[in-house]
């Protein structure tokens, strides 16, 4: 793996945090960002039984951002500004906004990739519960827009 995707990484796991099963959130019980549902899948493809996902290691965070979310979603073949944004896209809110966001971008403007992504948080928050990640989402967002400012 290369030194992109660790830089990336360590950017992820600072908002995705360590074990987490908020009622609000859609994705239900989540450990440094990876869903039950996706860790179930990874054990499974593994030929090894569903745990918990509070038990998943760094190891296998390491390998299923790696497969499922930075290699799924092209960034090893991305400017290094754009992997960046686009795996922890992909991470927040799903492979297929990538490719939307990338649309709004152009494939070449990082800042129209930000602003799409900027617009579909404040969407989501219009609806039931959503607003309550609102301000957590924009930070994540404000601090993604330093770190590829700074690392890329």
């Amino acid at each position: 793996m290369d030194e992109l995707f660790k830089k990336a990484l360590k950017f992820v796991l600072k908002w995705e945090g360590g074990y987490v099963n908020n009622p609000n959130d859609k994705g239900g019980a989540t450990n440094k960002g990876i869903t039950q549902y996706t860790y179930n899948n990874w054990l499974k493809t593994h030929g090894l039984q569903p745990r918990s996902v509070k038990f998943i290691t760094d190891d296998e965070v390491e390998q299923i951002y790696y497969k499922n979310y930075w290699l799924a979603a092209g960034c090893d073949k991305m400017s290094p500004e754009f992997a960046i944004l686009a795996f922890d896209t992909a991470v927040n809110m799903g492979l297929s906004r990538v490719k939307e966001f990338l649309e709004a971008a152009q494939w070449q403007y990082p800042e129209k990739f930000i602003a799409a992504r900027e617009a579909k948080y404040k969407e989501f928050a219009k609806y039931g519960n959503q607003k309550i990640f609102l301000k957590g989402w924009l930070n994540r967002l404000n601090s993604l827009k330093e770190f590829i400012r700074n690392k890329s």
